[in-house]
């Protein structure tokens, strides 16, 4: 019951941080870079839920936003699901 209600707390979070970067973040550059808070969401994933729900997470979340956004399908998965999946060296850095 834990994990069902922590995935969809981080599906609900997920729609929150698309919303924001297709509306908020399409203005607001710094030094004409745009931030990417999928980034740091997989991130957050991986080094609190586990190895596997990261990289799992992470390639989803990535198909998905590369259905809703972009024409070719699974570069952004990819590398989100392999950044979920890196836990172990972010993890040594920052705990």
């Amino acid at each position: 019951m834990k994990k069902v209600l922590t995935v969809i707390i981080l599906c609900i979070t997920f729609i929150f941080i698309y919303l924001l970067e297709l509306d908020f973040f399409n203005w607001f550059t710094i030094a004409g870079i745009k931030p990417n808070l999928f980034v740091i969401l997989t991130l957050f994933i991986g080094l609190y839920s586990g190895r596997k729900m990261g990289a799992i997470l992470g390639f989803v979340f990535g198909l998905i936003i590369d259905v809703l956004g972009n024409n070719v399908i699974a570069p952004t998965g990819v590398i989100l699901g392999i950044i979920g999946f890196a836990r172990r060296i972010f993890r040594e850095k920052f705990i």
